[in-house]
């Protein structure tokens, strides 16, 4: 058990799982059947994981070699059925290894710019190349790294953009009101300055929709496409005050951590004028007919404890006025995505990875 407890720590993961499972067995039955069994169960998951290599596999599996009797290790070692294993599980190695060299590519190199925008300093990260580059807008309260999980994959497409905007990581505070139209501008002028002229593809997740909504209605011109992730609804918190301001009280708190915080001056400066970058949103949209695409979570909006129930009035009302908004819109589409929570980027990769391809696809 004290063995056994060690994996435990370590993670219990599939390869984890088989290890202890086999150990466990050892002890009450035949080696030669055992050490079959952890033979099956390590291909499988070797078959089931790309990027796993012999270098995991041969420490565990020295650790459970040590764990049999000496005696039945040597007899079933001269035996016909570990010969066959063998075979089996050499060409098991040669074959996938093979395949995992073909599929498997290296991470996308990554540039990271510092780029003077108004005598401050602006962290943008750049990967991959391509027709159409796709700029990450995070939400609020976030910086580049909530885009992590779709990057990679979308710099195998064309390439891909995520920065921090000022206050944020890397880049440096700024003055200036952090409204909506100051952050599009500020990213149009680091997206010149730093040589990646368009089109573009804004893709933007809660607050960070209605700075990409800004965005395109500021910059038509220069915005092909137009993917939001779950966008915070102009009206949403108007609305959930009016109608059940009892839900809104943990928000409240949330709100003023960020606005009594001195170590988030990006967040605090963002909140402080939340409401008129929601409406300058909503005005954008009349300058502008983008080819949309909306993703919009059933939950992950309401706080506490019914976070995850879409029926809970927060998140209702969160999809309801999304819904609302799409409907009036020219070249929208939208889809609700059933089994997500708010960050559908990081629970539901695909969902955001597919989204931005066919709308690169339905732009050729």
């Amino acid at each position: 058990m004290q063995a056994t407890w060690g994996f435990v720590q370590a993670g219990l993961d599939v390869q984890t799982s088989a290890v202890c499972i086999a150990v466990l067995w050892f002890r009450q039955t035949k080696f030669c059947w055992a050490f079959s069994f952890y033979l099956v169960l390590l291909i499988l998951y070797w078959a089931s994981a790309p990027g796993w290599t012999i270098n995991n596999a041969l420490p565990q599996s020295l650790y459970v070699v040590c764990h049999a009797k000496s005696k039945l290790i040597f007899k079933f070692m001269n035996s016909k059925i570990f010969r066959r294993i063998i075979f089996i599980f050499c060409v098991q190695f040669y074959f996938l290894n093979s395949s995992f060299a073909q599929e498997i590519k290296p991470r996308s190199k990554v540039d990271t710019l510092q780029v003077d925008v108004d005598n401050h300093k602006m962290s943008m990260y750049v990967s991959g190349t391509g027709k159409y580059t796709v700029v990450l807008e995070a939400g609020g309260s976030s910086n580049h790294k909530c885009w992590r999980t779709i990057d990679t994959a979308i710099a195998k497409i064309t390439r891909v953009i995520s920065y921090d905007r000022p206050g944020y990581l890397k880049s440096e505070v700024f003055e200036k009101t952090r409204d909506a139209i100051t952050i599009a501008k500020e990213l149009k002028q680091a997206l010149q300055k730093s040589g990646y002229p368009p089109p573009y593809i804004l893709v933007g997740w809660s607050m960070g929709g209605a700075f990409a909504r800004v965005f395109c209605g500021l910059f038509p011109e220069t915005v092909a496409g137009l993917v939001l992730v779950d966008p915070t609804p102009e009206d949403v918190y108007a609305r959930a005050a009016k109608e059940f301001p009892e839900l809104m009280a943990e928000d409240s708190i949330y709100m003023k951590e960020i606005m009594d915080s001195k170590d988030r001056p990006g967040e605090r400066g963002e909140m402080i004028v939340f409401d008129s970058s929601m409406n300058q949103a909503r005005l954008s949209d009349a300058t502008h007919s983008t080819p949309t695409t909306l993703l919009i979570a059933a939950y992950g909006k309401a706080p506490g404890e019914f976070e995850n129930d879409p029926n809970n009035l927060m998140n209702r009302t969160w999809v309801e006025e999304l819904v609302k908004w799409a409907k009036k819109r020219p070249n929208l589409q939208y889809k609700i995505i059933k089994n997500s929570g708010h960050h559908i980027a990081k629970l539901r990769p695909e969902i955001v990875i597919n989204g931005i391809q066919e709308m690169i696809d339905q732009l050729k």
